[in-house]
C-alpha cells in the first residue's frame, strides 16, 4: 500500500484532520479514495457526521480503509512524500459517500453561531435545525461536529451546499468539511 502526497503543506493539513478526528475517537478508521491526481480522506465522526479533506497525490489501492491512528503517524513522523498509510481494515468502514458530482452553494454560516449553537445543544436537541437557507436545514449536530474538530479557527463563515442530487449536506470548513446525508437511508429487507 502507497499513500504519495508530494507536498509538505498538504501532508501537513491531512495530517492535522487526522489528529482532529483521532482526539474525537482513538478508534476511527479513515477511508482514502483516488480520485484522478487527488487523494480524499473521509472519515466518520462520533456526531454521525463524515469529516471529508482532499489533498493532491495518489493512493494505491484507489479505495482503502485504514487506522486513523496509523494515517496521523505515517503522516506526521515520515517526512517523506510517499508513506505507508498502515494496514487496510476495509471491513471496518460503515456507510456510503456522496457521489462525485457538483456540489450546489445554498449559502454561509457565520462563524460566531458555532458557539451559539453548541452552548445551547444537548443529547436530545443535535437534530434540530441551527441554520436554514436556501431550502436546506443544517441539523445542530453538524455545528457541534465542526466545533468538536477545533473549528473554526478564526472568524470566517462556513459555506453550505447540497449534493447535485440534493441527498447529501456539506459545510466547509477551511479545507475540510463535514458533511451528513440530507435524508435517511431505507433500509431494504430480503
Amino acid at each position: 500500500m502507497s499513500l504519495a502526497i508530494p507536498g509538505t503543506d498538504d501532508r501537513a493539513a491531512l495530517a492535522d484532520v487526522v489528529g482532529r478526528v483521532v482526539r474525537l475517537d482513538l478508534t476511527a478508521v479513515v477511508r482514502l479514495r483516488d480520485a484522478g491526481g487527488r487523494v480524499v480522506l473521509w472519515a466518520g465522526t462520533p456526531f454521525e457526521v463524515l469529516v471529508t479533506a482532499e489533498a493532491p497525490g495518489s493512493v494505491t489501492p484507489a479505495d482503502v480503509t485504514v487506522t486513523a491512528s496509523d494515517l496521523l503517524a505515517a503522516l506526521s513522523v515520515v517526512d517523506a512524500p510517499e508513506v505507508d498509510p498502515g494496514s487496510p481494515v476495509d471491513d471496518r468502514w460503515r456507510g456510503d459517500l456522496p457521489g462525485d458530482g457538483p456540489w450546489r452553494p445554498v449559502g454561509s454560516i457565520p462563524a460566531s453561531e458555532v458557539d451559539a449553537v453548541v452552548a445551547r445543544s444537548g443529547a436530545s436537541t443535535l437534530d434540530e435545525t441551527a441554520w436554514e437557507g436556501g431550502g436546506v436545514r443544517v441539523p445542530a449536530r453538524c455545528l457541534v461536529a465542526v466545533a468538536g474538530m477545533g473549528w473554526p479557527e478564526d472568524t470566517a463563515t462556513l459555506a453550505v451546499a447540497v449534493s447535485g442530487d440534493e441527498g447529501w449536506l456539506r459545510v466547509e470548513v477551511g479545507g475540510a468539511s463535514i458533511v451528513r446525508r440530507r435524508r435517511p437511508r431505507l433500509a431494504v429487507l430480503v
